[in-house]
């Protein structure tokens, strides 16, 4: 009898533990991005063999949470590049909020948008807003920056894996939306400059 109220008792507990885990979701990773342009609508012209060189990539860290269809990802990117015969390092931060679905529980895709806050240092120490021009000092309005943040779309395919998620992730900007600038016309996502990458995120619960 105490075997039997002992197993219904782990039983009930189990329930609402399964429930959570299929309502809310928390994955946390790595990703790579390749740093040169992939635009989606010219894929039979891109280079494929400019992937296989790690030079060629930024890397840093991937945040998702997922509450039933909703998802919202925090992504954070570090690269360098050269422009104009000067090395430049690259800090970009994306927020999005979207959809996430998985599908017969082996691929989870989603699809979000939000501000992607990005800055410039050269070797000096000098950090430059989005194309260099305005200089980043202790009076720069970082909630102006964050209102003039592009708005960006961001694409993810990942395989389960029991709790790991391996997949692909398309980012690109739009033609220039922001919070400050809600003209729809420029909604529509830049493809020419986008970038793609790949994440591997393990699933804490």
């Amino acid at each position: 009898m105490k075997k039997t109220l002992l197993v219904l008792v782990v039983a009930l507990l189990l329930v609402p533990a399964g429930l959570f885990a299929s309502l809310f979701n928390l994955s946390l990773g790595a990703t790579a991005q390749y740093t040169g342009v992939f635009d989606a609508s010219q894929v039979e012209e891109f280079d494929w063999e400019q992937l296989a060189d790690v030079a060629n990539y930024g890397f840093g860290a991937d945040v998702r949470v997922k509450v039933l269809f909703a998802e919202v990802g925090v992504s954070a990117l570090y690269s360098q590049g050269v422009v104009n015969d000067e090395t430049l390092y690259s800090l970009s931060g994306l927020v999005t909020g979207g959809l996430s679905l998985d599908l017969l529980g082996l691929v989870r895709v989603g699809l979000g948008m939000g501000p992607r806050v990005n800055a410039l240092f050269d070797d000096a120490g000098n950090g430059y807003i989005w194309s260099g021009q305005d200089l980043i000092t202790a009076d720069t309005d970082l909630a102006a920056l964050f209102m003039d943040a592009p708005m960006t779309y961001r694409a993810t395919a990942d395989i389960k894996l029991g709790n790991i998620l391996v997949g692909l992730n398309y980012t690109v900007d739009s033609f220039g939306f922001t919070f400050n600038n809600m003209n729809t016309l420029l909604l529509a996502p830049d493809l020419a400059n986008g970038r793609i990458g790949a994440s591997v995120l393990f699933t804490l619960f």
